[in-house]
């Protein structure tokens, strides 16, 4: 698994997750994927364009980061899913955090959440 982080100039952070979020893809970028998501109001960005698999641990990682954003007056919004991975994010209730626009799109709705 891999993760790829960067930080825009008006605070958002873009995540970009790439490979198997299974059970070792996972273990293998989960402390470095909450690390970024820990700002005082979360803006974040997940782009799952290279993302080819979500399962269970994965999605809990990322309902996890999206609560936790919630709960500090942010927002975690993911983009670019591949059919499958939207399709078991949607299965698991997370369809409202999917972005049908680009990176775009998400800066400019979590810029407006300032």
């Amino acid at each position: 698994m891999n993760l790829v982080f960067n930080e825009l100039s008006d605070g958002i952070r873009v995540i970009g997750l790439g490979g198997s979020l299974d059970l070792a893809g996972t273990a293998s970028v989960e402390t470095r994927f909450y690390a970024h998501c820990n700002a005082e109001v979360p803006r974040i960005v997940v782009d799952l364009s290279a993302t080819t698999f979500v399962g269970s641990l994965g999605i809990r990682m990322l309902l996890q980061a999206i609560k936790s954003a919630k709960a500090r007056g942010g927002r975690l919004i993911m983009i670019h899913p591949a059919a499958a991975v939207a399709s078991t994010l949607e299965l698991a209730g997370l369809g409202s955090f999917l972005l049908k626009g680009g990176a775009d799109e998400a800066v400019a709705l979590l810029a407006v959440g300032k």
